[in-house]
Parts: structure tokens; sequence; C-alpha cells
């Protein structure tokens, strides 16, 4: 049996990742709404872009998690890693509470958090070494 507080805590975990998935790709312009950036491509680059003409090791994270919340993995990874990985782990934290919801105990929602917070540093190291890939030769400042 699983106590109110979990499955209120479950509740809270499920709903906002079926938010989260929901918005998916509407997520981009969430979050350029957000920030208060204008439609025109030259206000929507980061800083570190508009310094050095690389992209930084956020850029294509928002699009690679809308890809991910469509089933759409693959193009997810190619857009950035750690996006990719914040999509899939939404899945994953979704169908665990969504489980414990249902009355499977916290078992499948206990793992789901122990393999995010086990993966997460392999998803940093992978975006890393994907961004450093993806940079042009003499991209960066002061080389």
């Amino acid at each position: 049996m699983t106590s109110r507080a979990t499955r209120g805590l479950a509740a809270m975990i499920f709903a906002v990742c079926l938010a989260l998935l929901f918005l998916g790709e509407g997520s981009v312009a969430a979050a350029r709404s957000a920030q208060g950036l204008a439609g025109t491509p030259s206000a929507q680059m980061c800083s570190f872009r508009a310094r050095t003409g690389a992209p930084c090791l956020g850029c294509g994270g928002t699009e690679a998690f809308g890809h991910a919340a469509r089933g759409r993995f693959v193009r997810a990874l190619v857009a950035n890693p750690l996006g990719a990985w914040s999509g899939a782990t939404a899945w994953a934290l979704l169908v665990a509470s969504g489980l414990t919801l249902a009355g499977g105990g916290t078992r499948i929602l206990r793992l789901a958090f122990l393999s995010a917070a086990a993966t997460l540093p392999a998803a940093f190291v992978v975006n890393a070494f994907a961004w450093w890939a993806s940079l042009p030769p003499g991209s960066m400042p002061g080389r």
C-alpha cells in the first residue's frame, strides 16, 4: 500500500512531466517568450554564439526536448544529447509515476529517479563531447 504523501508526490511528478511532454515542441516558443526574445533569428542567438560564432553547450537543448517529447529520440540526440536525456527522463518519470498511482508501489518510481541520477553525469559528458566535436576549427577565441 502506497502512503498518501507518496501518491501525492507521484501525482505531482505525473502532472509536471505530462505538462512538459504535452508542450513538447511548443516549449521552444514558451522558452523564447519567457526570455523576452523576438521572432528574428538574431534575437534568438545566445550570447556565446553571438561572440564566438560557435554554439554553446545548451544550444539545441529545447529543440531536443521537443523532439524527445514526440518520441523522435534520434533527432533529439542530434540536436542536443542533454536535451534528449531530459526528454527521455521525463518520459521515464511519467510512466513510473503513473504506475505508482495505479497501485504499482514505489519501487519503479524510485528506480526511475535512481536511473536519472546515475545517468545524468554521462549525459553531461556526452553533451560536452558532442559540443566539442561540432566546433569548427578556429572558432574559439584566443586560439
